[in-house]
């Protein structure tokens, strides 16, 4: 656990730091939040990230107490205060102190640091398994921190022995709980959905990264075509590209890790690391 953390600008101890009952985030689970990594002591990918937090605070009504230069600034202050090389940064911007409750206030900004993620090498090498839920987020281009249906749904994905729930509506899917979903299907396309859910900065990344392999094509994906899949994986800022064996105990494809998440995976890799190639010109 990182030693310092950041609320509303200052760096404290995070023993220390301490929000009042009255948020509206404590109260009625209204806020934003926005979760990435850093390498070399600089965030990952900074200006998506950062575009993404500031825009779902404006869909929410909620005005940082930071601006745009000034917490890039503040980041990097507190993981040169934490003396770590490598990890993630969080950030959270709270609803606020509410007047009656319900209305939102000034929202506090907490900065937090978490270590590098780690994920056993056999999710990667062995995959991993989904099970599904009818669900459809209320508010999909916003990453709030109402995660109440996936939590909810922890004790059954843990009795499936898997790793996450995959979210579809109607039959079409949406997203993974805390994760973005391709598949390659029999034309060799990578394909992933194309509305109603969270667009990943690292989906974004994967998408750049496979320009030229195959073709990408974003769409309506119906749930018959990803158990139907050659290959299903997911992609997030702290999955990579993680591979996806088996959904509701149906095998994808022939079961085992697929040639395309595997070449995805390590390309992802290339390009993030190129990222600090290109933020050093």
């Amino acid at each position: 656990m990182a030693q310092y953390c950041s609320l509303n600008g200052k760096i404290l101890p995070q023993k220390e730091a301490s929000l009042g009952v009255t948020d509206l985030a404590l109260l009625r689970g209204y806020g934003i939040f926005d979760y990435f990594l850093f390498r070399y002591g600089r965030p990952m990918l900074e200006a998506q990230y950062l575009e993404r937090f500031y825009n779902s605070a404006e869909k929410m009504g909620l005005e940082p107490p930071m601006r745009w230069q000034e917490l890039s600034r503040h980041m990097r202050e507190l993981i040169a205060a934490n003396g770590e090389g490598k990890g993630a940064i969080r950030l959270l911007l709270t609803g606020g102190y509410s007047p009656d409750g319900y209305s939102p206030g000034t929202p506090n900004l907490i900065v937090l640091q978490h270590p590098w993620p780690s994920y056993p090498e056999t999710h990667f090498t062995e995959g991993v398994g989904l099970i599904t839920h009818h669900f459809q987020r209320e508010w999909p281009e916003v990453k709030s921190i109402n995660y109440l249906t996936g939590i909810k749904l922890l004790p059954e994905i843990r009795s499936a022995g898997a790793l996450e729930v995959l979210y579809h509506y109607n039959g079409v899917l949406r997203e993974s709980v805390r994760s973005n979903v391709f598949l390659i299907n029999d034309k060799e396309e990578l394909v992933t959905p194309d509305r109603d859910i969270l667009f990943g900065i690292t989906r974004d990344s994967v998408i750049k990264a496979a320009a030229g392999l195959l073709p990408v094509v974003t769409r309506e994906v119906r749930m018959e075509e990803v158990y139907n899949a050659r290959e299903v994986f997911l992609t997030g800022s702290n999955k990579s590209a993680m591979p996806v064996v088996r959904i509701d105990g149906r095998a994808i494809g022939d079961g085992k890790v697929g040639y395309w998440a595997r070449t995805l995976k390590a390309k992802l890799e290339e390009y993030r690391e190129a990222y600090y190639q290109r933020a050093e010109v």
